[in-house]
């Protein structure tokens, strides 16, 4: 089943918040990387907002893991930048998210059509 318009309507607030809290642990990430430019399929460890986070680069992009399971990937150079495939991800690990989650059985392809709605 396709997400219908109704749907992507009644999900908007939800996927604002989405998108702010997505938006907002990117960027707090990016900021305590040790350095963005260090060679691609590192692993690193820090601490961030109380948590442990695993980080691996594979540029353009790092993949943070929380010791709760809470997983972040984004852009290196631009966290602000939404991949569908990440934000789903996100939307699956940190909890709080579960309307936008369960309107994408088909993973990808319904929170990709979800986010075309949400810009147009």
């Amino acid at each position: 089943m396709t997400v219908t318009e109704e749907t992507a309507a009644r999900l908007r607030p939800e996927l604002t918040r989405l998108i702010a809290e997505f938006r907002a642990m990117a960027r707090m990430l990016v900021g305590a990387l040790p350095d963005p430019d260090l060679i691609d399929d590192v692993w690193v460890e820090i601490e961030v907002g109380g948590q442990t986070w695993w980080i691996h680069w594979h540029d353009p992009h790092y993949r943070c893991e929380s010791d709760t399971g809470v997983v972040v990937e984004a852009q290196i150079y631009h966290p602000d930048q939404i991949d569908p495939a990440f934000l789903l991800e996100y939307a699956q690990t940190a909890g709080g998210h579960e309307a936008v989650v369960t309107a994408c059985p088909r993973g990808f392809h319904d929170i990709a059509r979800l986010l075309d709605l949400y810009e147009s």
